[in-house]
């Protein structure tokens, strides 16, 4: 590839988004943009895991998790993948108040819907992509789980065309060439966004499991045991984690704060 801007080299990455949560009743609602170098992405262990989950052998989703043995495993082996190359991935995650935006009776459905599916993954995917520094470009190819949402305000066009704008008005040096819908089990950085998403749900719920169902407290356990990996906790602790309530700005949090108060409940 020619470089781009007249920058000495061009970095050309893979964006994944994906949601935890949605409306009133499922908070925290998470937003979650996470970025995989394509060199990265082609390495042979994960176009191994791609080649599985395409062909229906591999399925991975947090969500259903309740203990199976099975897909305890595959989260497990994509948690390990995910830390093999955590110096060259990047995660940001923005956990808006969705009563807030509902509680604005001026304005309609599409408004909240664009604000939520447009403006919020918008921003969250500008800072992934931007300042890398004045003699490097990035390139980037977004992909983004199949939703009704994301089609009824065309998304996948929406969301080029408002970076690319960014990338010009700022100055900056990135261009986003794609978007694409995809559906579910389809590419590994989508389930690896999922589940990272997921373990982020868990941790800020802090839930008590001896009153919920088998599911949480699966999920609660699984958590707890992956933060025995020192070097996951840290990768959590120092991700991109901001909270949206209804103010000019994103307010950034140290989400190592809210690891520590999930681990004091359920390790001691």
């Amino acid at each position: 590839m020619s470089h781009l801007f007249n920058t000495f080299h061009t970095k050309q990455i893979n964006v994944f988004f994906d949601e935890s949560g949605k409306g009133i009743q499922q908070r925290p609602n998470l937003l979650g943009s996470l970025s995989i170098p394509k060199k990265v992405y082609e390495c042979d262990d994960i176009k191994y895991m791609n080649w599985f989950l395409r062909k229906g052998k591999l399925n991975i989703h947090w969500k259903n998790y309740n203990g199976g043995h099975m897909d305890k495993a595959n989260i497990i082996n994509l948690i390990e993948m995910f830390i093999l190359y955590k110096d060259y991935i990047k995660l940001n995650v923005i956990n808006y108040h969705y009563g807030f935006l509902t509680s604005q009776p001026l304005f309609a459905q599409k408004d909240l819907e664009a604000t939520i599916y447009s403006k919020l993954p918008e921003r969250l995917i500008y800072g992934l992509i931007r300042g890398y520094g004045s003699e490097a470009t990035v390139s980037a190819d977004i992909y983004i789980e199949a939703a009704n949402e994301y089609d009824r305000i065309n998304l996948s066009e929406t969301l080029v065309t408002d970076l690319n704008s960014q990338s010009l008005y700022r100055g900056e040096k990135f261009i986003a060439n794609s978007c694409e819908m995809l559906p579910k089990n389809t590419e590994v950085g989508l389930e690896l966004t999922d589940v990272l998403l997921g373990l982020i749900r868990t941790i800020i719920q802090n839930p008590a499991i001896g009153k919920t169902g088998r599911s949480i407290r699966e999920k609660v356990n699984l958590t707890v045991e992956l933060l025995e990996n020192q070097e996951l906790k840290h990768i959590l602790g120092d991700i991109k984690y901001y909270e949206w309530r209804g103010h000019k700005q994103l307010t950034k949090i140290n989400f190592m704060d809210y690891i520590y108060s999930f681990l004091l409940q359920h390790r001691f």
